[in-house]
C-alpha cells in the first residue's frame, strides 16, 4: 500500500494568478483580515525574504522597490478553487482525504504500484489543466513519509514536482536532510527535547529504540517513528468528523460605537455559523456572543464581554440565532466603550436526526424552518454567498464593521457580476 500527499503550491497566490495572467511572474503577498499582516506569498515574494506575519506597512519599501502585488484575502475565491481541486483529485482516485484547504491524502491501490512516478505526474498535469493550480506530489508507504516526500519535491526543481520514496536507501537519504522539528507530528517542545539528546534529523529519530520514544514522546510519538520506518499507523480518513463548536468572527474595519452596528455584525456572524452548522447536518443547543473592546482604552483590564444562551430546543435556524444574538448585544452593550471585534459561537452541537424537544414545548426546528433554511442555502450555493440572508445582517458592503479589504480581487467563480470578461 502507498499513500500520496497532494499539496497546492502557494495556494492563495496561485488562485490570484489563475485569473490575472499579469501576476504569473510577479511577487504576490496576501494580507490577513482588515489588510493587516502577510499571511501568504508567491514563490517570487518568498525569494525577496518577505516574512510571514509581517505588518504590511513595515514592508512598503520592499513592495514599492520590487513591484510586489498586494491582495486582500479572498476566501470566497480560495474556497471555491479548493473545491475544484479536490473534485479533480477525486477523478484520479476514489480514496481521498481532504486534509486542509490546499492538501489531500490519497490511498493508492495495487494497480498504481508499477507506475507511481507516472501517476504523480498524471495528478499534477490534470490539476493544472482543469484548475490552473500547480501542485506537488509526495508518494510513500506511510502518510508521514508522503508528507516529507511532498515537501522535498517542492524544494528541488529537478524532481519536477513529484517524489516517490519507494526504496530504503532513497528514503534514508531524504530523512537525513529533514530537521527533526519539521517532521509531521513532532511539536516544538518535543523537538527541543530531542535536540537536547543529540537527535537533529528525521533519520536519527527513526533509529531510536521504541521504549525510549514511548517514554519521551508517548504513544503518538511512537506512531510517528513507526511511520518514519515505513510502518503505516495512519489511514486515509474519507469521512470528516462533525465539528463540536462553530465560530464565526471578524475584526471590524473601523471601531464600532453603536449597538445597531454591533447587532448587524453578530447577526452576520450567526448567519455564517448557521450555514456551516447545516452543511454538516447538525443542530446546536447553545449560542455565545462575545464583544471585544479596545483593550488599550480599558484601565481596569477587562475588554472582552460575553454571554451564552441555552436554547429551549436544538436548531439550525438562522432567524433563531439572529434574534438571540441581538438580544445578547442589548445585554452586553456599553455606550461608553469602543468595540473592535465580535464573534458568535455555536456549541452543544448534535446531529439533526438526534434532536430532542421538550414534551410540553413546540418543536425547536420545525419542518417549515428546515425547508426555509434549505431553500436559502440552495440560493446561496447557486448565486454566491450572502445572496440571500436575514435582513438584520445589513445590506451592502459599506457598514463600518465590515472588514477593510482595499486590495480585494474579484470572486471570479462564485459571483455572476464578477465573472472574468474576455474581450476579442
Amino acid at each position: 500500500m502507498y499513500y500520496a500527499l497532494i499539496d497546492c503550491n502557494n495556494f492563495y497566490a496561485s488562485c490570484e494568478q489563475v485569473f490575472d495572467p499579469s501576476l504569473r511572474n510577479r511577487p504576490i503577498a496576501i494580507l490577513s483580515n482588515n489588510d493587516g499582516c502577510i499571511i501568504a506569498r508567491s514563490k517570487q515574494a518568498k525569494l525577496l525574504d518577505i516574512p510571514m506575519g509581517s505588518p504590511e506597512f513595515k514592508i512598503r519599501p520592499i513592495i514599492k522597490k520590487h513591484n510586489v502585488a498586494i491582495r486582500s484575502s479572498n476566501y470566497a475565491l480560495y474556497g471555491d478553487m479548493s473545491r475544484r481541486v479536490m473534485e479533480t483529485l477525486q477523478s484520479c482516485t476514489p480514496n481521498l482525504e481532504v486534509y486542509s484547504i490546499d492538501e489531500a491524502f490519497a490511498e493508492l491501490s495495487q494497480s498504481y504500484m508499477d507506475s507511481l512516478e507516472a501517476y504523480g505526474q498524471l495528478i499534477r498535469n490534470r490539476v493544472m489543466s482543469w484548475t490552473g493550480i500547480p501542485v506537488s506530489v509526495g508518494i510513500a508507504s506511510t502518510k508521514t513519509l508522503a508528507k516529507i516526500a511532498n515537501e522535498t519535491a517542492k524544494k528541488y526543481p529537478k524532481l519536477n514536482g513529484v517524489l516517490v520514496l519507494d526504496r530504503h536507501d532513497k528514503t534514508e537519504k531524504v530523512l537525513n536532510r529533514v530537521a527533526v522539528e519539521n517532521v509531521w507530528g513532532v511539536g516544538r517542545n518535543y523537538a527541543k527535547t530531542l535536540r537536547k539528546h543529540g537527535i537533529v534529523s528525521a533519520l536519527e529519530l527513526s533509529r531510536q529504540p521504541d521504549s525510549w520514544i514511548k517514554k519521551t514522546m508517548k504513544v503518538t510519538g511512537l506512531r510517528t517513528v513507526w511511520e518514519l520506518r515505513g510502518k503505516p499507523c495512519l489511514s486515509v480518513e474519507q469521512t470528516v468528523e462533525p465539528r463540536k463548536g462553530i465560530l464565526s468572527s471578524r475584526s471590524f474595519g473601523q471601531p464600532v460605537t453603536n449597538s445597531e452596528d454591533l447587532k448587524e455584525a453578530v447577526t452576520h456572524f450567526a448567519s455564517r455559523a448557521a450555514e456551516k452548522l447545516r452543511a454538516q447536518n447538525s443542530v446546536a443547543n447553545t449560542i455565545t456572543v462575545t464583544l471585544v473592546a479596545d483593550k488599550y482604552a480599558e484601565h481596569n483590564g477587562q475588554y472582552k464581554f460575553g454571554m451564552s444562551v441555552n436554547l429551549p430546543s436544538a436548531t439550525a435556524d438562522t432567524t433563531t440565532f439572529s434574534s438571540v444574538s441581538k438580544m445578547i448585544v442589548d445585554e452586553l452593550f456599553n455606550p461608553s466603550k469602543t468595540y473592535k471585534k465580535a464573534w458568535t459561537m455555536l456549541t452543544g452541537i448534535v446531529p439533526e436526526r438526534e434532536i430532542q424537544a421538550e414534551i410540553f414545548s413546540p418543536v425547536g426546528y420545525s419542518t417549515r424552518q428546515h425547508r426555509l433554511m434549505e431553500s436559502m442555502d440552495e440560493v446561496n450555493a447557486r448565486f454566491g454567498k450572502q445572496t440571500m440572508t436575514v435582513a438584520g445582517a445589513g445590506v451592502g458592503s459599506d457598514q463600518s464593521w465590515r472588514m477593510k479589504q482595499e486590495h480585494l480581487s474579484s470572486r471570479y467563480t462564485t459571483q455572476w457580476n464578477e465573472l472574468m470578461e474576455v474581450r476579442l
